[in-house]
């Protein structure tokens, strides 16, 4: 069995080794000078692997049937199994899996020994000009078949495993150009948007709080129509970054995807923060009482310190329009409920998001309704996908990496148990 891996990040040489470990000919082409770019600047380098926590809801596609499928599948244990045996160390940080070095390299160069020994072709520097799936008008060596064409030349295969990624990170090799590829058999592409990124915000007081972190609780809301009302799409807690222009950090990261897709819909979108989310209401309203009560002098600008930033205490302040050199003693009951209405449900308007160089992952890409529970296409016998080419993202966590692996491992066994 002679299959072409088109792509050379983590999916692609995953399905690869496993493919050649059960005794077919592989060839891999990547059109980067070298394989596993991408994977080298994972989880800032430190290849956050996988996670413990493999709740369906940390993964979002067209079909949470095919995900939840293939995550069986290819499980987290099958897949440390398999690196293992490669020879990677784990290590578990709260739930966090990690090569033990802490090191992307290290599990980029054993996939890439891996592939060495296995004997399996590598073309770099190598893009694809068009897949066809051979008739018999091609001759009877050739039907069936899949022909290559690339600058260097043709290339026949039995089978064919996309692995192209998706439009984040071009710099490493996410192109998109695996979009084209798989609408070239009639496959339905779901448009590829940004996840895992930042979020641009209307308001503009943005400048004079950036570079907070605290923990917050955020929930992302979407208009309905001409209802003038708004529904929760998603809301998520962790730690959570102000920046110039925004809002990000991973619990951001983790809500952008609704937040992005809602504004592609054209759809008014709004987050809501809650600074204190172990705090009830009742328990901030008691706080800001008790600090009157405590230290009635102090102004309006220092009465929040201790407790937030000073910055941000400032501009919760100035929201609930509040000058900002009033005693602690003047502030009356609607200055109190202002506050805690502001500190509990801190609201902004998203009106843009950090774009496909600055996403880690895209959302969208091959529908999931028009593949079999392996991965195979339900349009084309023999054309296979695997990771980010698949309307599939996932949260922050080693859920990305968990999908590149599982969705391989599922291709390349289903082939070497049908087909070899």
């Amino acid at each position: 069995m002679n299959i072409a891996v088109i792509g050379g990040g983590a999916s692609g040489m995953v399905s690869a080794v496993i493919l050649a470990q059960g005794g077919c000919e592989v060839s891999v082409f990547e059109h980067m000078p070298r394989i596993g770019k991408k994977l080298l600047v994972t989880g800032s380098g430190k290849c956050n692997i996988s996670n413990t926590d493999m709740d369906l809801s940390h993964f979002h596609g067209t079909s949470k049937t095919v995900i939840k499928s293939v995550l069986e599948y290819g499980s987290p244990d099958k897949t440390r199994a398999f690196f293992e045996k490669l020879g990677l160390f784990y290590k578990d940080r709260n739930g966090f899996l990690y090569p033990y070095c802490e090191q992307a390299s290290a599990v980029v160069d054993i996939l890439r020994f891996a592939i060495r020994d296995l004997g399996i072709d590598v073309y770099t520097d190598t893009d694809i000009r068009r897949i066809i799936k051979c008739d018999r008008s091609y001759g009877p060596e050739h039907e069936d078949r899949f022909l290559i064409e690339t600058a260097d030349g043709k290339f026949l295969f039995d089978k064919v495993v996309l692995c192209c990624g998706s439009k984040a990170a071009r710099n490493t090799g996410s192109d998109g150009s695996g979009y084209k590829l798989a609408g070239s058999f009639g496959h339905s592409i779901i448009k590829p948007l940004p996840a895992l990124t930042s979020l641009i915000c209307e308001e503009t007081f943005y400048p004079s709080i950036a570079g907070i972190r605290t923990k917050a609780c955020v929930r992302v809301y979407a208009g309905r129509g001409k209802t003038g009302d708004f529904e929760l799409l998603a809301q998520d807690e962790g730690e959570l970054q102000i920046t110039k222009t925004g809002i990000s950090g991973i619990v951001v990261f983790n809500l952008s995807f609704c937040a992005i897709r809602a504004l592609d819909e054209g759809r008014v979108v709004k987050a809501s923060i809650d600074f204190l989310p172990e705090i009830s209401d009742d328990g901030i309203n008691g706080y800001i009482r008790s600090r009157i009560g405590s230290q009635p002098d102090r102004t309006a600008e220092e009465m929040f310190i201790g407790l937030f930033a000073k910055p941000l205490g400032i501009c919760i302040c100035k929201r609930c329009g509040i000058d900002l050199g009033i005693k602690c003693s003047e502030l009356d009951e609607t200055d109190i409920a202002r506050l805690c209405e502001c500190i509990k449900r801190f609201d902004t308007v998203i009106t843009g998001y950090g774009g496909f160089d600055q996403a880690q992952v895209a959302q969208g890409g091959v529908s999931l309704d028009e593949v079999t529970e392996y991965l195979e296409s339900t349009l084309v016998n023999g054309l296979y996908f695997a990771g980010e080419i698949l309307d599939v993202n996932g949260d922050c966590g080693g859920y990305n990496l968990q999908w590149a692996a599982s969705s391989a491992m599922c291709v390349a066994e289903h082939i070497i148990g049908v087909y070899n």
